[in-house]
């Protein structure tokens, strides 16, 4: 537990340090329409967003061409648990993309936050489709909020750790006046 605490923290550590590093050192925040920023990742987001929409359709073979193959990658992933390293992650992809079945479902991505800063990159977004999970007899509805983190590996944008769980609308719970 208390590495898991530790591994957490220095990923979290990591996304400020490279949010004060674009803001400090003038790298610009991009979105997929600006016209500043990383080029090489601006068109490397469309790739992305097919990635996803071919997970949701059963298929992981372009997630995993595009995630990195390092043993300190990561993913936390929107049905629960927690894989650390490529053999882990891959295991993973192959199973949660068997949890969806084919219906031509694509994945419309809202970007919040975009920070390019050298060879990093993260982005914040919501990822919403029509997804079919399990035994649904037709597709759903479906939103992520989706914090992930990549790296230039031999020159080429790579998935490096994604944290994704549903979106759910604020709830405000009644405070108890403690005695």
């Amino acid at each position: 537990m208390k590495k898991m605490t530790l591994f957490l923290a220095v990923i979290y550590s990591a996304v400020i340090l490279l949010s004060i590093l674009s803001i400090g050192c003038g790298q610009t925040q991009v979105s997929p329409t600006a016209t500043k920023g990383d080029s090489s990742f601006k068109a490397f987001l469309p790739k992305w967003e097919q990635c996803i929409s071919g997970v949701i359709n059963g298929n992981p073979s372009l997630w995993k061409k595009n995630n990195s193959q390092s043993d300190s990658a990561t993913f936390f992933g929107a049905f629960g648990g927690n894989e650390k390293g490529w053999k882990e992650i891959s295991a993973r992809l192959d199973w949660a993309s068997s949890q969806f079945k084919e219906s031509g479902a694509k994945v419309n991505v809202e970007y919040l936050s975009i920070i390019v800063s050298g060879d990093f990159a993260y982005t914040v977004s919501i990822e919403r489709g029509m997804e079919q999970i399990g035994n649904m007899e037709k597709a759903a509805p479906r939103a992520l909020r989706s914090t992930q983190i990549y790296r230039k590996e031999h020159g080429e944008w790579k998935l490096f750790h994604r944290h994704a769980d549903p979106l759910f609308e604020k709830k405000v719970t009644e405070v108890i006046p403690q005695k």
